[in-house]
């Protein structure tokens, strides 16, 4: 069987593996489709050594096979997710849940949690306790979106926002444009999309922000403080992944507002701590999403308040998937290509 992985800078290689089989606790799930993610893109782009296990990790599919002592069973259509807490780390003991040391590993691609490949891949055999059961209500195309969907949830949970504020979003990728929608439904009264990429920019317009910015062509400060009539955002998001966004996320806030980093950089970013110190910027971070969230975003799909079709760009199969990497690496317009491995 043939798995994507990215090996190398610009360098992706569909390699032999074997075919999936189940063991106790795991389950083989075959795969409908694979979202390509950014931090994907970005390890295809450095070249730095990126782990298999999560090269791939937006997917869903149908259970062909469990093994003992697994709660799913075949024919149930899934799609991948964090594990519940174990209860047992060090950081499970202190009641701290949502952060569970063994969940988290999991997640990253790290321990027995972690499978020998992703989901660019016909099948993948995986620890049941990381699959969760979809909504009838949501077709494959959307299910394979709602993982990045409850990235966006989870980060817009994290972050201090009320009713009625004034949210600015820095990047209108997929992660942009899903944060976008998380705030509108969790009560922001304006927001605001800066995005270089004029049809980024268009399609986060046809989903409700209520102002666009051209951050090449427009000062985003002037042009936030005329049409808001406030000096600086109650809440700014940075889901650009851009070093030098972090502190343009700053400059943007109001004074006691939050900067709620989104957007995995690729390098370090070098701040003005003066400047964070001066506005009381409360900055809020966030990686990864809770168990119980992917109900919780399910639920905004099924209502309409979360749309994912609008994102989808193309779907490929695994033969093309070299090309997919190439387009996203070089073609800001598509915004998220599926791949459809056994097609």
């Amino acid at each position: 069987m043939l798995a994507g992985l990215v090996t190398g800078r610009e360098r992706l290689e569909l390699r032999e593996f074997p075919d999936p089989v189940p063991a106790p606790g795991k389950a083989v799930v075959q795969i409908a489709y694979c979202g390509i993610c950014g931090t994907d893109v970005h390890a295809y782009q450095s070249g730095q050594p990126y782990n298999p296990a999560i090269c791939g990790h937006e997917w869903c599919g149908t259970v062909s096979a469990t093994g003992a002592d697994t709660e799913v069973r075949e024919g149930d259509r899934v799609a991948i997710g964090i594990a519940g807490a174990c209860g047992s780390c060090p950081t499970c003991r202190r009641g701290d849940h949502e952060h569970c040391e063994t969940a988290f590993a999991g997640l990253i691609g790290v321990g027995p949690l972690a499978a020998p490949h992703g989901g660019f891949a016909s099948a993948i055999a995986i620890d049941a306790a990381r699959l969760y059961q979809t909504d009838d209500r949501i077709d494959d195309l959307e299910c394979a979106m709602l993982e990045p969907a409850t990235i966006a949830l989870h980060a817009v949970r994290r972050t201090p926002m009320r009713l009625g504020d004034i949210v600015v979003v820095i990047g209108a990728g997929p992660i942009g444009l899903l944060v976008m929608q998380c705030a509108r439904a969790a009560g922001a009264g304006t927001v605001i999309v800066i995005e270089p990429e004029p049809h980024r920019r268009a399609l986060a317009g046809d989903l409700g922000a209520a102002l666009l910015i051209d951050p090449r062509s427009e000062d985003a400060t002037e042009r936030i403080a005329a049409f808001t009539g406030r000096s600086g955002a109650d809440v700014v998001f940075e889901c650009a992944g851009v070093p030098a966004t972090i502190e343009t996320a700053v400059g943007l806030s109001r004074r006691g507002g939050a900067v709620s980093l989104v957007g995995v950089p690729a390098s370090a970013s070098e701040i003005n701590g003066a400047a964070w110190l001066v506005k009381e910027i409360r900055l809020v971070t966030s990686l990864g999403y809770t168990r119980e969230e992917f109900e919780l975003c399910q639920g905004l799909v099924t209502d309409g308040r979360l749309r994912l079709r609008p994102l989808h760009s193309d779907t490929v199969p695994l033969a093309r998937l070299p090309e997919a990497f190439a387009r996203l690496s070089t073609a800001p317009a598509d915004i998220k290509i599926l791949v459809q491995p056994r097609s």
